[in-house]
């Protein structure tokens, strides 16, 4: 929930390309009955960005690692399907198997296996919806996943299962790791932007190419005015919007596509 402030301009987030206040959009997104929301904003790449969101406050960055599990010819990502392998340091590791589409589909519409999600990513100019299941995995399974020399597949609960052959119900051949997408994390301090759920990240593809994105997490009822503060945020410390908005993880399978096409 948002800390109580005074009305952000709409037009800021208008500006940005989100739907304008009173949308029909906003009306789908509150009533698609997901999980939660995220507003998405990826940014032009700069040096100072994070210092500039962070301010005199103090944040912890967090290093994480991505790993798309894929066949050789890229049959889940061209499905719309990841399966993704994160590192997230210590000896922590998770696998997610993860469907995506656009549109702020309703949920009972989606897929949904026994504890799974449904999330839409909104971000300027459009919407994307995903339904997933994460597990955690022991870190000596998991490095033998990353040097793709256990399938994972053998890994997946019932849940994580249903869901990958839900998306890919033919799936054949051998999967690899495609990988890693590097991440540095920093939560957004709240007295700065005055959201509960902020954060910014500065990726690295594996092609040397860097994306940094700004993203706030809220109930779906909440979605217009978290997007009006983001962008009013945004605009306040001269943080320019970058001119495609795609999420981190199709950037990247687009990427992987183009090599292999």
């Amino acid at each position: 929930m948002l800390d109580h402030a005074p009305p952000f301009p709409g037009d800021l987030a208008e500006a940005l390309g989100f739907p304008p206040a009173g949308d029909r959009q906003w009306d789908a997104i509150a009533g698609s009955g997901a999980d939660s929301v995220e507003i998405k904003i990826l940014l032009t790449p700069g040096d100072d960005t994070a210092a500039l969101l962070s301010g005199t406050h103090a944040v912890r960055v967090r290093h994480r690692r991505l790993h798309l599990l894929d066949t050789v010819d890229l049959a889940l990502a061209r499905a719309g399907v990841h399966l993704r392998l994160r590192d997230r340091g210590r000896d922590r590791w998770d696998l997610t198997v993860r469907l995506r589409g656009s549109g702020a589909v309703a949920v009972p519409d989606l897929p949904r296996p026994t504890g799974g999600r449904v999330e839409l990513d909104v971000l300027p100019g459009a919407v994307y919806h995903s339904s997933e299941v994460r597990e955690r995995v022991p870190a000596g399974l998991a490095i033998a996943l990353r040097d793709s020399v256990l399938d994972p597949r053998e890994l997946l609960t019932g849940p994580q299962a249903a869901l990958l052959a839900y998306g890919v119900p033919d799936l054949d051949g051998e999967l690899w790791a495609h990988g890693p997408l590097r991440v540095e994390r920093a939560s957004v301090p709240r007295p700065r932007c005055r959201l509960p759920h902020a954060r910014h990240e500065r990726c690295r593809f594996p092609g040397g190419r860097v994306l940094e994105e700004f993203s706030a997490r809220c109930l779906p009822a909440q979605a217009p005015e978290v997007a009006r503060a983001s962008a009013y945020l945004l605009a306040a410390h001269r943080l320019t919007a970058a001119a495609s908005q795609r999420t981190k993880t199709a950037v990247w399978a687009d990427e992987l596509l183009a090599g292999v096409r």
